[in-house]
């Protein structure tokens, strides 16, 4: 791991050459310092403690089993040094340091814990439900999670396929990635039996999908009507369409003639669709 002192060094060169959102990535952002003797919430709140400029702060991708080692005191830093009252200091450009978006990308994979001991993953459905717990009680139902899905892993039941799709109906995520299963060569998963065929496995997709846009139309629902700030940081794929996230990590469709990339802006949100929001400037 980055010792904290360099990450923080880094920072505050990119906020000085003018940057705006930072990203922590890696493979499991939730085990970053375990082997230097510090850990991400911690390295969270110094960079959050920054006060040459207001900026966002996006959180990468975490295992379940490591995030959950963690979580207490992640969710405590996410509350307090996130939200949209924070968000909003910084978009009116009030000293405020750094935001968390209040964005939890955690892959839970399968539904099915036999599923998961197949895999290797060393967690299991209870411990993905826990962290989720307790980011939830901590932060409400305005935190955006997102899973992962990998569908047709070699031994997958159609029970343990059910226990994924019910695992996802009683949980809710706001996003679900789903894979369909691929060997990768020279990897363990290559050699183990039996094998999904590949109609199984593309029938198993659809239904996982399908059940996805389903919760996503449901979860965007919920911000129909709101008005607040986002920070616009994308082109949309149509003519004058930009997109931006709000305090949440919600992604929310402009179409505007003028470039607000980069810029904070006051929107309402009109319409809710399975994977994006789309709303007009206030």
């Amino acid at each position: 791991s980055y010792p904290p002192e360099e990450i923080v060094k880094r920072v505050k060169r990119s906020l000085r050459q003018g940057v705006r959102e930072i990203w922590l990535c890696s493979q499991d952002t939730a085990i970053y310092g375990w082997d230097i003797n510090h850990n991400l919430p911690e390295v969270l709140r110094k960079i959050c403690e920054i006060k040459d400029s207001n900026f966002i702060v996006r959180v990468g991708m975490m295992r379940p089993d490591h995030a959950l080692q963690i979580a207490d005191e992640l969710a405590e830093v996410y509350s307090e040094f996130g939200g949209e009252e924070h968000f909003s200091r910084i978009a009116e450009n009030k000293p405020s340091g750094g935001c968390i978006f209040w964005f939890l990308h955690l892959p839970v994979q399968s539904g099915d814990n036999q599923v998961l001991a197949m895999m290797n993953r060393n967690y299991t459905v209870e411990d993905f439900k826990h962290v989720v717990n307790i980011f939830r009680n901590k932060l409400g139902s305005k935190l955006r999670l997102s899973t992962d899905v990998i569908v047709g892993f070699p031994g997958e039941t159609e029970e343990a396929f059910k226990r994924t799709l019910r695992l996802i109906e009683e949980v809710k995520p706001d996003t679900v990635n789903v894979s369909k299963f691929f060997p990768r060569p020279r990897t363990e998963a290559e050699k183990m039996e039996p094998k999904i065929d590949n109609r199984v496995i593309k029938e198993r997709s659809r239904v996982m999908s399908e059940l996805a846009l389903k919760i996503g139309l449901e979860s965007n629902r919920k911000w129909l009507d709101w008005e607040g700030y986002i920070f616009v940081d994308e082109k949309g794929l149509k003519a004058n369409s930009q997109i931006g996230r709000n305090y949440a990590y919600t992604p929310l469709v402009l179409v505007n003639e003028d470039t607000l990339l980069e810029k904070f802006v006051k929107v309402r949100v009109e319409e809710a669709h399975p994977t994006y929001l789309k709303a007009e400037l206030c």
